[in-house]
């Protein structure tokens, strides 16, 4: 019994072996199993399990017998073991007629076969139903879109036509009482999110300012390619004024946020939003006001934490942002500069030009594909002989002085991947000279120059390298830190017995199912991204992975929610406010209009309650280096197929190029990858 249908049908018939089995359906709450007369009760095992048993299979590699579990959760061995004549028409209709009334337990069966065999979580059966419902809904949801941003072409012109009317203040209309009609939406962030909501929302009926350290955003899946050169930065980016020209951007820092008066603090001018050094006292200091707050600030990477001495952005790279990926080039080039010297042994050289990225996950994986090319390239080494096969490549000298190790604390790299695409992603690695070292935990960071390990046995070992990457885990921003303290604090001045903090704890916002911040305001705030976390009104948390699909996808929901007219309070015009002041989970956003307009109600497809979020999973990507890809693509949690090597590669770059926020950067991304691969890599340091 390798492997389980998820169905009910399939399990019945590989749990319990029957051969004859007829049909199976699921009327509401019961599972009812119907056997034909041939079925003898002696097909059944003859023991009596206990409930949940955890004997060992000889027929599968999981440490605890399915049918044992199966037939103990639902009581069918009772039946199957009364030794009944079922050639008889009562034994057959007793058969017909059985009931499984434990569906709690049969569920648990399901969850343990498909954590323990398949490798999957219980929620990730599929329903063809529910997952044609979504693409239906996205497809209507795109040409929505796309209308959207057709009409405001057609209307840039209007929009600039005279220019001498339009003015340079970024606050101007903001603060305009003649446009008090327009709710004001202020969005924290430029990045996924971000961006997919203020390409979607309609500024003719909201007032939209962006503020954010940074004028840009990002295309993050191609730092590890910038960062060595196949890229440049300025292909991967695109300007916040370019993604929607009538929204306003004001370039600032947020310090703080007031959920209950609805206010933000912030810095002027030039920064970094997951800068944790002191703010610059020279720069002005605001407060915006708000009525919808779009939290979207993301997270930065772990840059201390007290299991790992030493870990601090002085001893070690990251690769979250744009300043992470320049400074990583100028050291990589520097640190071959160095090993080029007069005077140094080889031992030295061999120091300098040891690589060490901590982190198994896409970030680390692509970062060593990345590298691996990089240094394959300008040393024209050849990865699986370890020898030159180019002269005259820039550092030729140093090539047999080159190493790159990955460390990985579980037992596979990329374990969101599948298995068999985690092992090929781990062989592709070793193929292009990467030493994979997983069961392997960083004890302690000693200067950036030594790192200390320990294996599986808590056995250490020094490391001594040039460079070392950090890879492993995000934290919240100190802002995101505020809002949580804020959240939380609301939530038990309220009294309310079912808090987030569970969530908070874990850096995140808690949000439910629209997106609504718990403890803020009702319908004032929102947070999507990697800063927000699902939780359910049965207090459990939604198991959503923090990643730029299920960003951009949060973004556009949001916008999408604000243009249909819904009111994100709940509230209808009729109820008792009293409902949401006092309660954590605010009722479902309704649209009032559509409750007394059919014809509002029909451009809404009847949805006169907004619709949760649901994430639709189109599976991932990842770059092993040497021209190959791990490709897991899928629909929700339709596994549609996986491909590695040469075609996942071709299938990657595919992915990336459409997947471009603008014609210009498809372009730019097009052409650098042309010019590296006729030219070589560039090695200047500037």
């Amino acid at each position: 019994m390798a492997r389980y249908s998820i169905s009910v049908n399939l399990l019945a018939l590989q749990v319990l072996n029957v051969n004859n089995y007829v049909d199976a359906f699921a009327p509401s709450s019961v599972v009812r199993l119907k056997y034909p007369m041939q079925l003898a009760a002696q097909k059944a095992p003859k023991r009596k399990p206990e409930a949940f048993s955890q004997q060992t299979s000889k027929e599968s590699e999981i440490p605890y017998d399915p049918s044992s579990v199966f037939e103990a959760a639902s009581g069918v061995d009772e039946f199957l073991h009364e030794g009944l004549d079922l050639q008889t028409d009562d034994s057959t209709e007793l058969a017909n007629e059985y009931s499984i009334e434990n569906e709690v337990a049969l569920k648990e069966f399901i969850k343990i076969v498909n954590e323990k065999d398949r490798g999957i979580s219980p929620d990730s059966v599929f329903d063809l139903d529910d997952t044609i419902n979504q693409l239906l809904d996205k497809a209507f949801d795109t040409t929505e879109d796309a209308m959207l941003m057709f009409r405001r072409k057609m209307n840039e012109n209007n929009f600039l036509e005279d220019k001498d009317s339009l003015n340079a203040d970024a606050l101007s209309e903001w603060n305009d009482p003649k446009q008090d009609h327009k709710p004001r939406v202020l969005v924290v962030g430029s990045g996924w999110a971000s961006h997919a909501f203020i390409k979607c929302i309609d500024t003719e009926k909201f007032r939209i300012l962006v503020c954010s350290p940074s004028n840009y955003f990002v295309f993050t899946p191609m730092l590890a390619s910038s960062s060595v050169g196949t890229t440049e930065i300025r292909s991967i980016i695109e300007s916040t004024r370019d993604s929607n020209p009538t929204v306003k951007f004001l370039e600032g820092k947020g310090l703080d946020i007031d959920t209950e008066n609805k206010s933000m603090t912030v810095k002027l001018g030039e920064g970094n939003i997951i800068d944790d050094g002191p703010d610059n006292v020279e720069q002005e200091i605001i407060e915006i006001p708000y009525d919808i707050c779009v939290y979207s600030a993301g997270v930065g990477p772990i840059s201390s934490s007290s299991r790992t001495p030493g870990l601090s952005r002085e001893n070690v790279h990251f690769l979250k942002s744009v300043e992470d990926a320049r400074r990583l080039r100028s050291t990589v080039i520097t640190l071959l500069e160095q090993a080029s010297q007069p005077g140094l042994t080889d031992e030295e050289r061999r120091k300098l030009l040891t690589f060490v990225v901590v982190g198994g996950g896409p970030t680390g994986v692509e970062y060593c594909g990345e590298l691996c090319d990089f240094l394959n390239d300008v040393t024209g080494k050849d990865a699986r002989t370890s020898k030159v096969k180019r002269s005259v490549a820039p550092f030729a000298s140093l090539a047999k002085f080159t190493s790159v190790k990955l460390l990985q604390g579980n037992e596979d790299v990329l374990p969101m991947f599948d298995k068999e695409l985690r092992l090929r992603a781990e062989e592709s690695l070793i193929n292009r000279g990467v030493h994979v070292m997983t069961k392997t935990r960083v004890s302690r960071i000693e200067g950036s120059k030594k790192i200390v390990i320990a294996d599986q046995n808590e056995k250490e070992t020094e490391l001594n390298c040039g460079l070392i990457v950090w890879a492993a885990g995000t934290q919240p921003v100190k802002l995101t830190e505020k809002v949580i303290e804020s959240v939380d604090k609301a939530s038990i001045s309220k009294g309310l017995k079912v808090t987030p903090k569970s969530l908070s704890e874990r850096g995140r916002i808690p949000v439910d199912n629209f997106q609504r911040v718990l403890g803020a305001p009702a319908g004032s705030m929102i947070a999507i991204g990697d800063a927000s976390g699902t939780v359910n009104a049965d207090g459990k948390l939604a198991n959503l992975p923090q990643t730029a699909q299920v960003a951009a996808q949060q973004g556009a929901y949001v916008a999408r929610l604000l243009n249909r007219g819904y009111n994100l309070s709940g509230l209808t015009g009729f109820d008792d406010e009293s409902i949401i002041e006092n309660s954590l989970f605010l009722p479902v956003p309704v649209n009032i209009e559509a409750e007394k307009d059919k014809e509002v109600a029909r451009k809404l497809r009847g949805a006169v309650k907004a619709k949760p979020f649901k994430f639709l999973n189109l599976g991932q990507l990842a770059y092993t280096g040497g021209g190959e890809a791990l490709s897991q693509v899928q629909l929700g949690n339709l596994k549609l197929f996986n491909s590695a090597g040469s075609e996942g590669f071709l299938l990657w770059r595919s992915v990336y190029i459409v997947k471009q926020v603008s014609t210009k950067t498809r372009l730019l991304v097009l052409f650098d990858w042309f010019k590296t691969k006729l030219f070589g890599r560039d090695v200047t340091r500037m």
